[in-house]
Order: structure tokens, then C-alpha cells, then sequence
């Protein structure tokens, strides 16, 4: 055959001729075949891959639908909780004044028929720390020690109590808390007050100190500071800067000692520290020996001062 190529193989059982047309025919088919088997395949797992992406989206949509239902919900609670809180918040107002009104009123009469109430007694302190309100709160948390003494807060590398000292190795009691810190990070008053002593202080260990003294018979102590910004009956502000941390003094690096007195009687610096408006009555719990009803009645009668005052002007 012209253009043919014949291949015949010979063996025991014959001969078998092999045209080459032919086998290139059936080698075409398969190739069109596996071709068309591969298409089928590939469409099978693209019709497939469509179904799961579909499936997928539902579910996203669904959830996406879920979450925008509780966020609404979320929300309505949240409104709803704001409203209540500002009816209760009146409410615990208007009681305040009431309970200090019929608060006067029995010191008034207790005073016509001469009893003397006992203030230091712990129910009678607790009575009088409810009757404060926010004005009087943030007064109190002006004049006394509140919130931390550093700007840069990077941990506590010793707290109240007893512990074995850094540099002489032997077990003594820490009269306050150490901050740590880098060298000149910002020192901060906690309280307003007056600075009672700043300078180098040897004696004691505490290398570069500051004392400030507070009303109502409360001080604070900053100790080995790498340098001083304020000096010797300075009047200060509270959260105003008045040094840096340093290691001056006994000292094994740089750190802030920081302690909290109350007539001559060190107190644990950690509950004023936590001490702000949201956790304002747990310190009364905490700190003891401090006459905290006394106090409260003194804040009284500043803002009432203060009231009476701004009455009358607006009368005049």
C-alpha cells in the first residue's frame, strides 16, 4: 500500500501484520478519549467546587445575619442598661440628699438633748462614706494618695511586706513598692500637697528623696530617683511631675521605692494605687486605722461651703 508502513512480527502460533495507519488510528482515539475523559473530570470538579463555594456563602450570610441580629440586640440591652443606670444613678442622688439632710438633722437633735455620737465607730464611718457624692469623691481622691506614682507603668519588682533585700541579703520589711522603670522615666505626685523634704538623703539608703505632705495627716515617699524637680516647701499638684527614677542610694538598679503614711504608720501603698472612682469604697475595707467616716465629714463640709457660697452670689 502506497504511504503504508506493514509490520508483521512472526512467532510459533503465526504471523500478525501491523499497519501503521492503523496504529496511529487507534492511538488518536485514545488520546481524544483521555482528552474528553480529562474536560469531564475537570468540569465534574468545577460544577463541584461551585456547589461547595455556594454552600459556604450561605453559611457566611446566615452568620453574618446572626451577628447583626444579637449586635442589634446588644446594643437595644446596652441603651436600655445606660437608661437604667442614669434613673438609678438620680435615684442614689436624691437618696444621698435625703440621708444627709435626716443626718444633720439627728446630729442636731442629738446635740439639743447632749449625746455625742461615737465617729469613730465603723458602722458610723460607713454610713457617712455613702453620703458622698461625686464632687465630694473626686475631692477626697485630690487630697489623698490615688493611682500610681510612675507615668510609664513596667511592673512592680517588689511589693509590701517582708522579703529578702536585693543588695545586703537579709530579710527585712519593705515599707512600700517598687516600680520598675528606666532611668529618668517620669516620677509623678499621687496626691496634692506640699513638698516636705528633696534632696540627697543618706542615711536612709534612698539616695535622691522626696517627701510630700498631704492634708488630713497623709504622706508619700519617693525614693531613689536619678534627679529631682522640685525642692523644699514647693506646693504641688497632684499628677504633676516631681523627678525620675534612678538607682541613687542602696540601690541594685534602676527602680522607684514609693510608700504611703498615715500619722507616722506606714500603710500598704497598693489599695490607693487601685483606688479610683469605679473601685472607690473597697479601700475602706482594706486600709484600717484610718478614720475614713471623719474625713468624708470634712469633704461634706467643704462642698457645702462651697455651695452656700456660690448661692449667695447668685442671690446678690
Amino acid at each position: 500500500m502506497k504511504n503504508h508502513f506493514t509490520i508483521t512480527i512472526s512467532d510459533v502460533h503465526g504471523s500478525r501484520h501491523f499497519s501503521f495507519k492503523q496504529f496511529v488510528r487507534k492511538f488518536a482515539i485514545l488520546v481524544v478519549f483521555f482528552i474528553v475523559l480529562m474536560f469531564a473530570a475537570a468540569a465534574l470538579t468545577i460544577w463541584w467546587l461551585n456547589q461547595e463555594i455556594r454552600v459556604i456563602e450561605d453559611k457566611r450570610q446566615q452568620a453574618q445575619t446572626e451577628y447583626q441580629t444579637v449586635l442589634e440586640k446588644s446594643r437595644s440591652a446596652y441603651q436600655n442598661l445606660q437608661k437604667e443606670k442614669r434613673a438609678i444613678q438620680s435615684q442614689l442622688d436624691n437618696k444621698s440628699k435625703q440621708v444627709q439632710f435626716l443626718d444633720q438633722t439627728l446630729q442636731g437633735l442629738e446635740d439639743l438633748i447632749g449625746v455625742q455620737p461615737e465617729e469613730d465607730a465603723l458602722v458610723t464611718d460607713r454610713v457617712k462614706l455613702a453620703q458622698l457624692t461625686t464632687l465630694e469623691k473626686q475631692l477626697l481622691l485630690e487630697d489623698l494618695p490615688s493611682g500610681r506614682p510612675v507615668k510609664n507603668f513596667k511592673g512592680v519588682s517588689s511589693s509590701f511586706g517582708w522579703r529578702r533585700h536585693p543588695v545586703k541579703g537579709t530579710r527585712e520589711y519593705h515599707s512600700g513598692i517598687d516600680y520598675r522603670g528606666d532611668e529618668k522615666d517620669p516620677v509623678i505626685a499621687t496626691a496634692s500637697g506640699v513638698v516636705e523634704y528633696a534632696g540627697y538623703h543618706k542615711k536612709s539608703g534612698y539616695g535622691n528623696l522626696v517627701i510630700l505632705s498631704h492634708d488630713h495627716g497623709f504622706k508619700t515617699l519617693y525614693g531613689h530617683m536619678s534627679r529631682l524637680k522640685v525642692k523644699t516647701g514647693q506646693v504641688i499638684r497632684q499628677g504633676q511631675e516631681i523627678g525620675f527614677i534612678g538607682s541613687t542610694g542602696l540601690s541594685s538598679g534602676p527602680h522607684l521605692h514609693y510608700e504611703v503614711s498615715f500619722v507616722q504608720r506606714k500603710l500598704n501603698p497598693t489599695a490607693f494605687v487601685q483606688w479610683d472612682l469605679k473601685n472607690y469604697n473597697e479601700i475602706f475595707n482594706e486600709v484600717e486605722g484610718v478614720p475614713w467616716g471623719s474625713l468624708s465629714q470634712i469633704i461634706q463640709g467643704r462642698v457645702q461651703r462651697v455651695e452656700k457660697q456660690l448661692s449667695l452670689r447668685d442671690v446678690n
